[in-house]
């Protein structure tokens, strides 16, 4: 009786570690190769071609080859989002929401889908030891299954892909969050994605000339921004080389393309100035002084070179209209003598120029 009990428990136990292989055997020819992951630098939300090329070429494959299905919304494309790189669980989530953002921004601008299309997950950890990552997933049907429509419709839910846990994982960080087509990290607004939130900057070109700048500007949203500078000089005295000026410029910024680095903008300027051989002074006349006021208003076009994650320099020229009343007059031994009094002039043509060292402070972009 033992014997015929060993032996029945034998069989039984043969038959479930078969029934196992067989459903691990399934599941890997229901995946198949259809996982496509994308590699991101760390506390970086820029989705670079450089290293993702490949898999990028083979995603678009992927959707071209059933894009029918996925339009039909028979085939969902699974998209996730891993970071675990930044300090703070809520920073690791909203970098992999953006993450996971930019990726579906791909496909959605090259590939015609939409959002209606996507299953998006968002995780503060990593995946298989990748610790920032976006996994792109394809629930593709065997042909046997092809040939059921009532099976494909009654897909079974995808299990997550596997984690390396830590050797001490919190119950919170290791569960598993429900899939809906939402994403499951809800920031307060898309609009977090602003290449950086505020910067202090100055105007080298100015700083050059002896005229001190200081500028801060206010990024409202993606698109958007609000800048002003300041300008003040207080250099000589009254009966020599003198260079006496202050000046303000509001601008409102518009950042264009992808990249938002290229800006078109409005801007004004109003300032009170006495200048005489100081720089300014020396390019404007030799042996004539000018003191009086000016305003302009006028357009403006720049760039922004990007050279680290806190650092940027400011390419800028204006345009536009420029009024200036001043009184003109010359130095004879040492005591100031008057040339024009009470002049105006006007005219058409730059009204600003800017090569500008800029900090960002609470930014996103690289």
């Amino acid at each position: 009786m033992k014997r015929l009990h060993k032996t029945l428990l034998v069989l039984f136990l043969g038959l479930v570690a078969a029934t196992g292989i067989s459903a691990m055997q399934a599941s890997e020819a229901r995946m198949g190769d259809t996982v496509i992951t994308f590699r991101f630098l760390p506390e970086n939300d820029v989705f670079l071609l450089k290293g993702n090329q490949a898999e990028l070429e083979r995603l678009y494959s992927l959707i071209d080859k059933y894009h029918a299905e996925i339009a039909a919304g028979q085939m969902p494309v699974y998209v996730d989002g891993y970071c675990a790189s930044l300090s703070a669980e809520k920073d690791n989530l909203n970098t992999a929401f953006v993450r996971a953002n930019r990726v579906k921004s791909e496909l959605i601008t090259h590939k015609g889908l939409k959002e209606a299309d996507f299953v998006t997950g968002n995780y503060a950890r990593a995946y298989r030891n990748n610790k920032d990552v976006v996994v792109v997933t394809f629930c593709i049907p065997t042909k046997e299954e092809s040939k059921q429509p009532e099976t494909v419709k009654e897909q079974p839910k995808r299990e997550e892909p596997k984690v390396v846990a830590e050797p001490k994982p919190e119950p919170v960080v290791e569960e598993e969050q429900p899939r809906t087509s939402q994403p499951v990290v809800n920031p307060e607004s898309i609009q977090r994605d602003v290449p950086y939130s505020f910067a202090v900057r100055t105007n080298l070109l100015y700083d050059a000339l002896l005229l001190p700048t200081l500028g801060v500007e206010w990024r409202v949203n993606r698109d958007l921004s609000v800048k002003l500078d300041g300008s003040l000089s207080w250099w000589g005295g009254e009966h020599g080389k003198v260079q006496k000026m202050w000046l303000v410029n509001p601008e409102v910024r518009w950042y264009l393309l992808r990249d938002k680095r290229f800006y078109v903008g409005a801007s004004g300027s109003y300032g009170e100035y006495n200048i005489y051989k100081y720089p300014l002074g020396g390019i404007l006349s030799k042996d004539t002084g000018y003191q009086g006021t000016m305003w302009n208003t006028g357009l403006t076009v720049g760039y922004q070179l990007y050279l680290s994650h806190s650092f940027s320099v400011d390419f800028n020229l204006g345009l536009g209209y420029t009024r200036s009343e001043y009184d003109s007059f010359g130095m004879a031994d040492g005591v100031r003598v008057y040339k024009e009094r009470y002049k105006s002039k006007n005219f058409w043509g730059p009204t600003q120029a800017g090569i500008s060292l800029v900090w960002t402070i609470g930014n996103n972009r690289k």
